[in-house]
């Protein structure tokens, strides 16, 4: 059995844990990442809805938080979107870079994508900061993910 490891800045699992490799292009089924040191991806997938993609095997900082503000603010001009965030395989995640995520008022609604037990413990660990002020859910498969972010808000019930 692995352990998790929480200090109280970051959210860590041991590097065994994720063995998946980096991610491909967008014809593979992944992120390309442009640089070995990006550990995120923020694109539009259309409908409203944005894509942000953490680099498999990555620790996700604060600045990469910022960052991710950042390009978030830059694709809605500051108006709402839905987003689509992919954690398989993330090793780490910074209480900072959870922030944007506790904080951000402009996401209309919040699906988190993973593929394994381990990515479903990084998606809900907020390290005592605040839920999203939107419909958050965990999905382990995308379409369904883009389903739930393209129905009506009043059709994202918490899945109870």
């Amino acid at each position: 059995m692995t352990a998790l490891v929480q200090s109280e800045d970051e959210f860590h699992l041991p590097a065994e844990v994720n063995m998946l490799s980096d991610a491909v292009d967008a014809d593979g089924g992944g992120a390309c990442f442009s640089s070995e040191h990006e550990n995120v991806k923020v694109e539009d997938a259309g409908e409203g809805i944005l894509r942000i993609t953490l680099r498999p095997g990555g620790r996700i900082t604060e600045e990469d938080g910022t960052l991710v503000r950042e390009r978030y603010l830059a694709l809605t001009g500051g108006t709402g979107a839905a987003v689509l965030l992919q954690v398989t395989g993330v090793e780490s995640v910074s209480r900072d870079a959870v922030r944007f995520f506790s904080e951000a008022v402009t996401i209309t609604a919040f699906a988190i994508l993973g593929s394994t037990p381990v990515d479903r413990v990084i998606a809900h660990g907020r390290h005592g900061l605040p839920a999203p002020q939107c419909p958050t859910r965990y999905f382990s498969d995308e379409q369904e993910a883009l389903g739930w972010l393209r129905a009506p808000s009043a059709e994202r019930v918490p899945k109870g």
